[in-house]
């Protein structure tokens, strides 16, 4: 990074610590931290940024492709492929203001800007009613019995279905990527203010040099219990 720290993550399948650290090249003791309240709070608004994050690239995806009125008939497994981007995208802003055990903090409809809470409202309601649940207005099926147009014909009649259920809303898409990029800011600068209180009432107060030695190097990278090569990172 532009400020001398380099960070580098740790994929191994028997590795289950922490990421590595450096400043201007040399390995920096880590701290950490779970049970505060605060970093509760902290990881949660972290989670929901990503999410986000994950909207985003969705939504982009389908701005790409640019579906047309008839790209449904001419190509079907595209208009597949952009449903699937829609539903998860639906799916994943849901899931920010949906409560969970695991996250512990979520957003309500308040936390929108109240000249957006409409859209927000459509989204949700397509999160509930056709993501998530069969809803009214969302997705229906008529089955037609076709007979045969003579009378006298003893062909066996047809059953015929007409499915009607949305790829997405050309409308709502436009309109929820600026809900969402206002909501990841939003996720940033509280994640931002929760850390610095955090910095200024709990890590400042205890001393330094209580967290220092609370410090540790993760001991697992040795030459005698990993086979591949790992180097130090270089600082960029």
């Amino acid at each position: 990074m532009s400020d001398g720290w380099t960070i580098q993550e740790i994929a191994h399948s028997e590795y289950h610590g922490h990421n590595h650290y450096f400043y201007l090249g040399k390995r920096a003791p880590v701290v950490k931290l779970s049970d505060e309240k605060l970093i509760k709070q902290y990881a949660g608004y972290t989670l929901i940024e990503k999410d986000l994050r994950s909207v985003l690239v969705w939504l982009t995806e389908i701005e790409k492709i640019d579906p047309q009125p008839l790209t449904r008939y001419e190509t079907p497994q595209l208009m597949d492929l952009v449903k699937g981007y829609f539903v998860a995208a639906l799916t994943f802003y849901g899931k920010c203001f949906t409560t969970s055990k695991g996250r512990g903090i979520k957003y309500d409809r308040i936390d929108v800007p109240e000249e957006h809470r409409s859209t927000h409202d459509k989204i949700m309601e397509m999160r509930h009613n056709f993501t998530a649940h069969s809803g009214i207005g969302f997705e229906s099926v008529k089955v037609s019995l076709v007979l045969h147009p003579d009378i006298n014909s003893d062909t066996k009649p047809k059953l015929y279905t007409e499915l009607k259920q949305p790829d997405f809303d050309h409308e709502l898409l436009e309109k929820m990527i600026v809900v969402v990029k206002l909501l990841q800011e939003k996720s940033k600068v509280k994640r931002e203010n929760v850390g610095e209180k955090f910095l200024n009432e709990v890590v400042l107060p205890e001393g330094k040099f209580n967290w220092y030695l609370k410090g540790t190097y993760d001991s697992f990278i040795t030459p005698e219990n990993i086979s591949f090569d790992f180097k130090k990172p270089e600082v960029k």
